[in-house]
């Protein structure tokens, strides 16, 4: 009889540690923004007064081999130094065609190294030359 009582108490326990179905649903890879590294020559058509910085790190003048770029909701985010190399980056998103359908600037950071996105703030962290960094929400990324 205890036996029945333990196994009874188990079969409980494991009901609570499974997750409701809406929880099990993976999001797909086009609701998340993800970040992606690619040569820094594979860039769309660049919007005038602007130009690929890409660093090898946050203290090097170094040009990386890549550029971080971000995907999100079919569009890819490219970030860009301006000519005049203002503390400034724009963050030019395109669609599949390459037309431009965003361009946000945001103060503060130049020659973009690395990026890192967050499922838990829905934010891009865009990190750049002497560790200056910004943070961008990825509902400035996607679709308009």
């Amino acid at each position: 009889m205890m036996d029945a009582r333990v196994s009874g108490i188990w079969a409980v326990a494991a009901l609570l540690l499974v997750q409701p179905a809406a929880a099990q649903v993976k999001k797909t890879t086009a609701e998340v923004a993800r970040v992606a590294f690619v040569p820094p020559n594979s860039h769309p058509p660049i919007p005038a007064g602007l130009k690929v910085s890409c660093l090898k790190s946050p203290n090097s003048g170094a040009p990386s081999l890549s550029c971080p770029v971000v995907k999100y909701q079919g569009i890819t985010t490219w970030a860009y130094s301006f000519l005049d190399n203002s503390v400034a980056l724009a963050l030019v998103s395109y669609d599949a065609q390459n037309n431009v359908v965003r361009n946000v600037t945001k103060n503060g950071v130049r020659y973009v190294w690395n990026m890192i996105s967050s499922v838990h703030t829905k934010t891009v962290l865009v990190e750049g030359q002497t560790n200056a960094n910004v943070t961008v929400n990825w509902t400035d990324l996607g679709t308009p």
